[in-house]
């Protein structure tokens, strides 16, 4: 694979910010042709930007719904 071909799926993938667009690179990374190992690097860059966003849309789902946690019972202190 072209390394600029490859770089630029790369960056594809952290810009994605839906679901629309999750789907078009899913599409374009399923359907270039390329290494193995490649492949196994995109896909799971894809993966882990997949989950990324489901947890954006679920902390601001929890957010919508029901009330924070005030701040003494915080995770993070």
């Amino acid at each position: 694979m072209n390394a600029a071909e490859y770089f630029e799926l790369v960056d594809a993938v952290t810009k994605v910010d839906g679901t629309t667009k999750l789907r078009v690179v899913a599409d374009r990374i399923a359907t270039t042709s390329m290494h193995p190992l490649e492949r196994r690097v995109l896909e799971r860059a894809l993966r882990a930007r997949t989950e990324a966003l489901d947890l954006q849309s679920h902390l601001l789902t929890s957010d919508l719904v029901g009330p924070s946690l005030p701040e003494s019972e915080s995770f993070l202190t």
